[in-house]
């Protein structure tokens, strides 16, 4: 547990001394039932790209692209919440929850969920890179 701790403070506390954090995920196993958008295209490009900075944030599923740097996109809103060992982004777009990001603190795995109609799905589980960069 101690370890856990250690690990998660490591993590998130960093974010001060980076203008951004980067978790650059591959799919290790992709949810082949689950119900998602076409046009994300989560089985041809299995990835997920999530840039988390101080002002801004930008996330990538598939072809997916959401960014608040958009001005011309829509309304976008980040939720985060986190445990002694995870933390879980929760990305809105107008006002209605798209994805959820769970990621672990110690081994850098994610699991990602999609948000359709109200009805929570696994897509798939990921491993993540995870790069601090200045912008």
């Amino acid at each position: 547990m101690k370890s856990a701790i250690i690990a998660f403070t490591m993590l998130f506390a960093s974010i001060s001394f980076a203008d951004e954090r980067v978790f650059d995920c591959q799919a290790t196993q992709l949810n082949k039932s689950a119900e998602i958008p076409a046009e994300i295209n989560i089985q041809n490009n299995p990835t997920v790209l999530f840039r988390h900075g101080l002002q801004q944030w930008s996330l990538n599923v598939g072809d997916y692209k959401i960014d608040t740097q958009d001005l011309n996109g829509p309304a976008l809103a980040l939720d985060i919440d986190s445990t002694p060992v995870s933390v879980e982004y929760i990305f809105s777009v107008e006002a209605s929850t798209e994805f959820e990001l769970s990621i672990n603190v110690v081994d850098h795995t994610a699991k990602l969920y999609y948000w359709g109609l109200g009805e929570k799905t696994h897509v798939g589980n990921f491993t993540c890179e995870v790069v601090e960069q200045a912008r």
